[in-house]
């Protein structure tokens, strides 16, 4: 059984076409300025089947078009991945392509076996220097970076994300060393720059969290727009999403 947070009809930035996005619960990471706060702790989840995913799939799948599938985001539902195989499996069985949002800090045996029956993969890079993504998200970067390196090597198709935080990770020496990353990734479809906002703040308020990054403000496009011209001198497949 998945532990589910909540879901989402009609997605559309979460990969091609009009999305599913089930939120699963759970997270090892503590990024500061992550915006679901309240999927980190491992608790209040709802239980879903393989076959409860599949059936609010087809009761969605109408409303999708030609381009549709289900995105599975979190948490991180990699920390799922005994329960998320066969979903992944029964909803490619039934027409349904699949995506994971992930932060790529699992590649056990089961999360290999997982990407085998995804079609679509977002990986998010933090932060390419070690100490700052500790400081950011609590853990180091070493597996988050061979999860990239492996899905690169299997040719599946993904796309990285990277949230640009003004005075965290827009510093030019970490954007040179992400340029640099990215240039040993040969089958890598594009970068995606997600501009920081403060929407977790709320909810970390109602969950007697405090917010780490007061202080810092939203990501301006004069911001995303100076990393973007940084990386383009590295890659050609730099885009930015509002």
């Amino acid at each position: 059984m998945l532990n589910v947070h909540s879901y989402e009809t009609f997605a559309t930035q979460d990969w091609p076409g009009i999305r599913l996005v089930i939120f699963l619960q759970w997270c090892l990471f503590r990024c500061k300025y992550c915006q679901n706060p309240d999927t980190i702790p491992s608790v209040d989840a709802k239980k879903m089947s393989p076959e409860d995913v599949l059936t609010l799939a087809l009761k969605q799948k109408e409303y999708f078009g030609e381009k549709w599938g289900i995105t599975f985001s979190g948490g991180e539902p990699l920390l799922q991945a005994a329960a998320l195989l066969p979903t992944l499996k029964l909803l490619q069985e039934n027409g349904f392509n699949t995506c994971i949002d992930t932060n790529g800090y699992l590649l056990t045996d089961e999360v290999k076996a997982c990407l085998r029956y995804t079609d679509y993969v977002l990986p998010d890079i933090k932060q390419l220097n070690p100490e700052k993504h500790q400081q950011l998200t609590g853990l180091d970067n070493q597996h988050p970076l061979d999860f990239v390196r492996y899905l690169d090597s299997q040719q599946k198709m993904y796309r990285i994300r990277y949230v640009v935080v003004p005075w965290i990770t827009d510093e030019e020496e970490d954007i040179k060393q992400l340029g640099a990353f990215l240039q040993t990734l040969p089958h890598f479809q594009r970068i995606e720059l997600l501009p920081y906002h403060r929407l977790g703040r709320s909810k970390r308020d109602k969950m007697g969290w405090e917010y780490p990054l007061e202080g810092v403000h939203a990501s301006t496009i004069t911001e995303l727009d100076k990393v973007k011209k940084i990386l383009t001198t590295y890659v050609d497949k730099v885009f930015i999403r509002g």
